[in-house]
This record gives structure tokens, C-alpha cells and sequence, in this order.
């Protein structure tokens, strides 16, 4: 069912951070009121799989799976105990992941800039959600 299965889109802000997500199969987003929030929606909440971009990127195939019994609150002490590069938030919502090895998704990559939710400039790096169905109508093979 696509269009009840979500996808968070979400940023990574350099390679070393695209390491440390890599290794510890988690991803961080910022917690609080400030520009670059999480908005905690039910999509949000619900979401299955995290797509993964950077600056510089017009299509992206780093393609994760949301895993575990749900977002966990580290700070920012807990971020450099995990490796964390250069901390800069008080607290952080983690998500674990595992990569994806679903066949149906293997080799594609996705123009995650035309999917509805997605702002040019700096909100680039902004977190959105989309249904798996919007994500499917923007695939490259």
C-alpha cells in the first residue's frame, strides 16, 4: 500500500556524517521549534524508509529502512559518546536503520527535488516526508 507507506527525506551534511550514519545505522534529526526541526506527524511518526541526500546531490539511491520500536532522544553528551561529528543541538531524535535489500528497489535512485515537500536553498536541508507512492513516481533507473 504506497500511498500509506512513508518516506523520510533527510539530509546529511557531509561525508564524515554520512560515515557515522553508515556505521552506526542510525540518523539524527534536530529537536525543537528551531528552522530544521522534525514536525512530528503521523507520516513522520509512520514513516518505513529514510532517503538520504546532500548538498550538491539531484538525485540520491541511499535508500534505508526504518527499523526498531521507534525514535529515540539522545543529547548532546550521548552524540559524542556515539562519535557524532560536531555536535550543535542540546538534544537529537535518532531513528535506526538497516539498508534496504528489497529487490523492487535495487539500482534505483530517485529526483527527490520534485517531490511536494522538498524547498530549494538552505531549507534543502530541511526534513519532509512523502508517501512511497510520490517517491515511485520520481525513480531513475
Amino acid at each position: 500500500m504506497p500511498d500509506e507507506t512513508f518516506v523520510l527525506v533527510g539530509y546529511f551534511h557531509s561525508e564524515e556524517h554520512y560515515e557515522w550514519i553508515k556505521r552506526n545505522r542510525l540518523y539524527n534529526f534536530r529537536m525543537g521549534s528551531g528552522a530544521g526541526s522534525l514536525v512530528l506527524d503521523k507520516e513522520t511518526v509512520c514513516a518505513n524508509f529514510l532517503l538520504l541526500h546532500t548538498k550538491g546531490h539531484k538525485v540520491s539511491g541511499e535508500f534505508w529502512r526504518i527499523v526498531g520500536e521507534g525514535p529515540t532522544v539522545f543529547s548532546k553528551e550521548d552524540m559524542i559518546k556515539k562519535g557524532y561529528p560536531h555536535p550543535s543541538q542540546v538534544h537529537y531524535l535518532l531513528i535506526q536503520l538497516e539498508p534496504v535489500m528489497d529487490p523492487e528497489f535495487q539500482g534505483l535512485s530517485w529526483d527527490f527535488r520534485r517531490l511536494k515537500g522538498y524547498s530549494p536553498g538552505r531549507a534543502s536541508a530541511f526534513p519532509f516526508t512523502c508517501s512511497l507512492a510520490e517517491l515511485m513516481r520520481h525513480k531513475i533507473r
